[in-house]
């Protein structure tokens, strides 16, 4: 975790003074206003520190101001630096077109130009993220099985994941998830981590509200990574008040239903020497498959082959599409079983959420919020 945090801020002062020295002060002739935005600069690369701490220890309206403009900061940040670093690219085109054949066929902008235009793309870019993480969409896909007794027909599931309740998200992430219940009226609900980010106090409101989801068969959860960085007793305590049975490496049967659910922790819980029970698919899969239908609950969508059709479903999160859709699709897809969506697996099929809420800046790029609602449906005549 450490070394997480200074690789942090490692690259985001990196962010800070390619900006700033590259984009911004040439463009810059006023004193004064350079200083103002120095000091700007300076607060923006602070932020993280500053919210953090109010968090913890201002008034809950103060920690969700200050985490929301820190965290809006950084992902223009991101966006900043994209632009200047395209800019900087065209430029490096026109003078290497200029050194080989003499000529500038192409017009170079001013520095000043330059900053607008940098500005520009990432203001626009920074309003659509923001805009995008406020359109929930809902995820629909029935799967067949003939492992369900016979008076059995259909068990619906709603999948919610990464919410990552907080200083800024709240119940503008917890009312659509209600609302969908109200609708839907699944059997069960599922929730596949990082459900908390955050000092939760004076967050016991979400909870209530999220124990009213109240389904015939239940609601499960797994832990998240967040939940081990922000605190595991807070985390555990604040999912179990919201109505969840957490499933730490254990196996659960519904007789009734010849249905097994089984979770496990997120593998960086080793990292907190908090782990309950195995961290492997397999050695907790085992055994399972004579057990009905059943239904795998892990946070990040990774699995050890030797599990591959141990299961009938497993449901994940933690990779938001990526966030921005080029994330996803060039890096995550590399790293996991995907960065989104339904997936298929010797037998075994696994769906990946794009989550809720978000992590880091409440920004997104062509990877919008979902939940799932999954049919499960008795193919036995």
């Amino acid at each position: 975790m450490r070394w997480f945090v200074a690789v942090f801020f490692f690259v985001f002062a990196l962010m800070h003074l390619y900006s700033y020295f590259r984009v911004v002060k040439p463009a810059l002739s006023n004193r004064n206003f350079n200083l103002f935005i120095s000091l700007v600069f300076a607060l923006g690369f602070a932020s993280p520190i500053i919210w953090r701490y109010a968090d913890f220890h201002a008034h809950h309206k103060v920690a969700y101001l200050t985490a929301l403009l820190g965290l809006l900061w950084i992902g223009f940040m991101v966006y900043f630096v994209f632009a200047g670093m395209l800019l900087d690219l065209y430029r490096a085109f026109v003078h290497l077109s200029k050194g080989l054949f003499n000529i500038n066929p192409i017009p170079t902008p001013s520095r000043r130009v330059s900053l607008a235009l940098a500005f520009f793309f990432s203001l626009s870019l920074s309003s659509y993220s923001y805009y995008e993480t406020l359109n929930l969409r809902v995820e629909r896909f029935t799967l067949e099985t003939d492992k369900l007794p016979q008076d059995i027909k259909r068990i619906r599931i709603l999948h919610i994941s990464d919410l990552h309740l907080g200083p800024v998200m709240g119940m503008d992430k917890v009312r659509p998830i209600l609302e969908l219940y109200e609708k839907e009226k699944p059997h069960m609900v599922v929730s596949t981590g990082d459900l908390v980010d955050g000092n939760m106090r004076n967050k016991m409101h979400l909870a209530i509200a999220l124990s009213k989801m109240n389904p015939p068969l239940g609601k499960y959860a797994v832990l998240g990574n967040h939940e081990y960085y922000r605190g595991l007793e807070q985390a555990i305590d604040f999912t179990q008040k919201a109505g969840f049975k957490l499933l730490r490496g254990e196996v659960l049967r519904l007789e009734n239903y010849n249905f097994t659910l089984v979770g496990i922790d997120d593998d960086d819980c080793r990292f907190f020497h908090s782990c309950e029970g195995t961290l492997s698919d397999r050695a907790l899969l085992e055994g399972l498959k004579e057990k009905g239908f059943v239904l795998y609950l892990k946070h990040k969508p990774k699995l050890e082959k030797e599990a591959y059709g141990m299961f009938d479903l497993m449901l994940s999160g933690h990779t938001h599409g990526g966030v921005y859709y080029p994330v996803g699709k060039l890096v995550l897809t590399r790293m996991f079983l995907g960065d989104r969506g339904l997936h298929e697996l010797s037998g075994s099929h696994v769906y990946i959420s794009k989550g809720v809420g978000t992590g880091g800046p409440p920004m997104r790029l062509l990877s919008p919020p979902d939940v799932a609602v999954i049919d499960l449906v008795n193919r036995q005549k």
